[in-house]
């Protein structure tokens, strides 16, 4: 595993269980918290940036056996999130962070060689003007990733939309007004979200929302959407965050009292289809 604390970047071998310091810092500059470890341990990516300073970023590979840092890339605006795409890990994907509404280029996808500096994934322009999107969530049997065009967009259609790094149009998987996080089964058959407020409320983003959220199976075939639980929800980090255990089977999500303010993980069956 592969963490940054104190603005250098650790690993940890779980067979030895000897954590070491790979990388720190240069002088002036500090780490992002965020970094991502390749499926075979031998390279971790991370950001650095200067102190007090959002940008310029400096994305950095590292050698998990000799320290060794290699830039790959660099913005002049706020980039974070990296991370290997799960599917072809030739791709690493990024994000343009800053506020949804004013930010047009939202998800960035880097290849050595199809798009060494980076390119942006999905046009969020439309004729209605642009649309807000934000936590994109990277596909395991595919290349693209899905991401939430949020209901405080200006323009539609809001909802679950399927993108890709490799050229393939965007696809609009699911129309909806409220959805805020999502995420991906690793057989590209279900999504899931949760909502800024009740799903069948009035309005949309978080008109009406009243500390509640559904958390949302979609199918991405047809785009169906079945509800599967409800919870109380805040700002972060008491949000739902719906994740998908590794095999599939169920949905896992932070799962709020409204009367206590505490969070714990909660669980809630994927239902199958009847043979």
């Amino acid at each position: 595993m592969a963490w940054v604390w104190n603005d250098a970047l650790h690993v940890l071998d779980l067979d030895s269980g000897a954590p070491e310091r790979l990388y720190t810092a240069a002088r002036g500059h500090t780490l992002q918290n965020l970094c991502s470890l390749t499926a075979a341990g031998d390279r971790v990516v991370v950001t650095e940036q200067p102190v007090g300073r959002e940008h310029p970023v400096t994305c950095l590979e590292i050698s998990v056996a000799t320290g060794r840092a290699d830039e790959l890339f660099g913005t002049d605006w706020f980039a974070n999130h990296p991370a290997h795409s799960p599917h072809d890990e030739s791709w690493l994907t990024f994000a343009h962070e800053g506020p949804a509404r004013e930010v047009p280029d939202r998800i960035w996808a880097r290849h050595p060689a199809r798009a060494p500096q980076g390119r942006r994934v999905l046009d969020q322009s439309t004729d209605g003007g642009t649309l807000a999107v934000g936590h994109e969530r990277w596909m395991f049997h595919d290349l693209g990733a899905v991401v939430c065009a949020y209901g405080e967009s200006e323009a539609g259609p809001r909802g679950l939309y399927a993108v890709h790094p490799d050229g393939r149009a965007a696809r609009l998987v699911s129309a909806g007004e409220r959805d805020w996080h999502c995420d991906i089964s690793r057989d590209g058959r279900w999504a899931v979200v949760d909502t800024t407020g009740p799903l069948d409320a009035p309005g949309r983003g978080w008109q009406n929302a009243g500390q509640v959220s559904d958390i949302v199976l979609v199918d991405m075939a047809t785009g169906a959407r079945t509800p599967l639980a409800r919870t109380a929800a805040d700002r972060h980090p008491r949000h739902p965050h719906p994740v998908f255990t590794p095999d599939g089977s169920a949905v896992l999500y932070n799962h709020g009292d409204p009367s206590t303010g505490e969070v714990a993980v909660a669980r809630v069956p994927v239902p199958q289809p009847v043979s």
